[in-house]
């Protein structure tokens, strides 16, 4: 049996104690005619109370569904604009040339030419002098030991020779560049035993005197994990990503300048465990990116970029990166992108995460394309049969170091896989050109693994 409504209720009982009440007073008949006309006006204006009720309650419900409709109209309205964005990206890549043009066939892939041990190889750098194509393999440790030689080689398409070996005290990254016709390699070291300071050990810049490089000048770093070099209107800078103190990850990474014949300390950059730098430009505007690693207490740290205001680099845009081990910048057509390379996400403790794409949208950048990697350490970017590649190493899915990295091809609106290629502890890639062929380096950070270089064969 159903229930009558509580304001039914109400009105029954208050019309039985008023019948009441006329009854106990007399058995007059206007009385109780009296009682039952109130009694269904009061009726009449509880029903329309509740009618007034319902009708606000569906004017609520037809309200929030107008608005899931309008959410989903604009969730839908975005798609759209996404995927013509998308096309319209997509038409304005430059096309593959890979078809009959030299070296290239149809089909090219990267082939393993050479093996060889390099003392946990973390970087590498290249550099062509005197019509001699030269490689320079950065040496972080080994068997425990900082205080070791990184090697130039000299290659010449198939064996590598060693040329020059240079003292260095847990080093990890090298760049070559020239300054007023004169040939510089400055070397990043982030710790010195050799020297016992530690995360205090100097990076140092080498000067080349004809037949090889010479110690030129040593400039301050902390437990520094990259150096780039970069120009901004005909003047000359060197950044230096710093990773730690004796105490903290929280240091400043440096921008030296040129000046008078050498490198002078020309700005401090707040950074947390920085791992990575690396300058961008776009049109007129140029850009510092700091890829972040680790704060002290999470690895889920943002990364910086910088923007040069004329006078220094000003903090302009924060990435969210999940222990980013480093940052690249490419263009392809109109479009300038950065990718940072993700290794590890604390708050789920997994190595198996998305490393991030960005694309410059004439204000700042906006995420464009997630890559599925496994304790990212290294992007490279590389071109090949005029084709632009991104090759990604993979470290360590939280098992194994014995996975496959990833070349990914940039073709229509992002990247696409292109080659799995699998070196066992891999942490860095580096590419060179020599004549009219495009080869790898692979850098692998255990002593107990090889390194190895890769052509580009079609």
């Amino acid at each position: 049996m159903s229930r009558l409504p509580l304001w039914a209720c109400i009105v029954a009982t208050v019309t039985f104690l008023k019948l009441s009440s006329c009854q106990e007073k007399s058995s007059d008949l206007h009385c109780l005619v009296t009682q039952l006309f109130n009694t269904v006006s009061n009726l009449q204006g509880a029903l329309q109370s509740f009618r007034a009720v319902v009708t606000n309650l569906t004017t609520t419900v037809q309200v929030q569904e107008d608005t899931i409709q309008s959410q989903e109209d604009q969730i839908k309205a975005q798609e759209e604009n996404i995927t013509k964005i998308s096309r319209w990206i997509l038409s304005q890549f430059p096309q593959s040339t890979n078809k009959g043009t030299g070296q290239c066939g149809v089909i090219q892939y990267a082939r393993r030419i050479i093996s060889f041990p390099a003392n946990e190889a973390y970087g590498a750098e290249s550099f062509e002098i005197d019509g001699f194509l030269y490689l320079m393999v950065v040496s972080y440790r080994a068997s425990g030991v900082y205080g070791i030689d990184s090697v130039i080689y000299r290659f010449d398409g198939a064996t590598l020779t060693t040329y020059q070996t240079v003292p260095t005290d847990g080093a990890v990254d090298a760049a070559y560049f020239v300054i007023e016709n004169e040939r510089y390699l400055a070397v990043a070291q982030h710790f010195g035993d050799k020297t016992f300071l530690g995360y205090k050990v100097k990076s140092h810049v080498y000067k080349w005197n004809g037949s090889t490089f010479v110690h030129f000048q040593a400039l301050n770093t902390t437990g520094a994990y990259d150096v780039d070099f970069f120009g901004i209107d005909n003047e000359q800078f060197l950044a230096f990503a710093n990773f730690q103190d004796t105490k903290s990850y929280s240091t400043n990474s440096h921008v030296y300048k040129w000046t008078s014949g050498q490198f002078v300390l020309f700005q401090s950059i707040p950074s947390l465990g920085a791992h990575s730098v690396a300058h961008i430009q776009v049109a007129e505007s140029h850009f510092l990116a700091v890829a972040q690693f680790y704060s002290g207490s999470t690895y889920n740290t943002d990364s910086k970029i910088y923007l040069w205001s004329g006078a220094q680099f000003e903090i302009f845009q924060s990435i969210p990166t999940f222990g980013a081990r480093d940052v690249e910048t490419f263009s392809s057509g109109r479009f300038t992108f950065i990718g940072f390379a993700n290794e590890y996400n604390k708050a789920t403790y997994k190595r198996n995460i998305d490393s991030k794409v960005y694309i410059w949208n004439e204000n700042e950048f906006e995420e464009f394309q997630s890559i599925p990697t496994k304790g990212a350490t290294d992007l490279e970017v590389f071109k090949a049969c005029g084709q632009q590649y991104v090759a990604v190493a993979n470290h360590h899915d939280g098992i194994s170091s014995e996975i496959p990295s990833v070349i990914y091809e940039v073709a229509g609106a992002g990247l696409r896989p292109y080659q799995q290629v699998t070196v066992s502890s891999i942490w860095t890639w580096h590419s060179f050109v020599l004549g009219n062929n495009t080869f790898l380096f692979a850098g692998s950070n255990s002593d107990a693994k090889s390194s190895a270089i890769f052509k580009w064969v079609g």
